[in-house]
């Protein structure tokens, strides 16, 4: 029987959906809009519109290329200059602390089975959160788990905005390996990126078990069908049954 001591998590379209994200994201460019409306800043919305479109392409070249995840800062502060806007200290640190917190404002599900799965998964095992972040920063996720009534049940975090690198980087994962004390052979990471989760675990020496349970995910050009995942679970139950027979988790 295959021995494992830890688990290890992705956040986004593994624990939480991403059924909100298009609402969020509306609303922090109406608020950008508003700030820069209050301060009388002349602008052209076609022009902002293009450079906000330019921004998560920048957003999303960083996390290819260089494996690292822009925050809310540096997104806020690559439109002030796309733009030429006169930089406002305060204006930045009030969009920022909006874009960043928009994630309570209008949260995440939790993926069906999820919770429960926790439930049972800590009673044995040690779990850890590996998660490459966005606007809203680790500290923020935590939150929503707490609120949530999920934050208890693990022991180690990685997110990209605390460790600056992101999946499938070896220092995401090797951050909870660390924290734990715990070998990579005896670690398992589940999560729905191949590029991210999958080859990212399995380039430190942890398991992998791929995750396709949400249908909303944002991310759908990251998707492959074919895996080095020694499992592909299609929900939660599938995720529990698998441990069960390969792992003898006992419930």
């Amino acid at each position: 029987m295959k021995k494992l001591k830890v688990i290890s998590i992705d956040f986004w379209n593994t624990l939480f959906d991403s059924q909100e994200g298009a609402m969020r994201n509306s609303a922090r460019w109406k608020v950008l809009i508003s700030t820069l409306e209050d301060l009388n800043v002349q602008f052209n919305s076609k022009d902002l519109d293009n450079v906000v479109k330019k921004s998560w392409n920048y957003y999303y070249k960083v996390w290819d290329e260089e494996w690292r995840t822009p925050n809310a800062r540096e997104i806020i502060d690559f439109i002030w200059l796309e733009m030429e806007f006169e930089y406002n200290p305060q204006a930045v640190d009030y969009l920022v602390n909006f874009f960043e917190r928009s994630l309570l404002y209008s949260p995440p599900n939790l993926l069906p089975g999820a919770k429960q799965a926790l439930i049972n998964l800590s009673s044995k095992y040690k779990l850890a959160i590996v998660s490459d972040t966005g606007f809203s920063p680790g500290r923020i996720a935590c939150e929503l788990m707490e609120e949530v009534g999920i934050l208890q049940y693990f022991s180690a975090f990685s997110f990209s905005d605390e460790t600056g690198v992101a999946k499938p980087h070896k220092l995401a994962f090797e951050k909870i390996l660390d924290d734990l004390d715990c070998k990579p052979q005896e670690a398992l990471h589940i999560g729905d990126i191949e590029r991210t989760d999958i080859a990212g675990a399995l380039s430190v020496g942890m398991r992998a078990i791929k995750f396709e349970g949400d249908p909303t995910t944002l991310l759908a050009q990251e998707k492959t069908n074919e895996t080095e995942a020694e499992f592909t679970a299609k929900n939660w139950g599938e995720v529990e049954e698998y441990l069960i027979k390969e792992y003898n988790l006992q419930m």
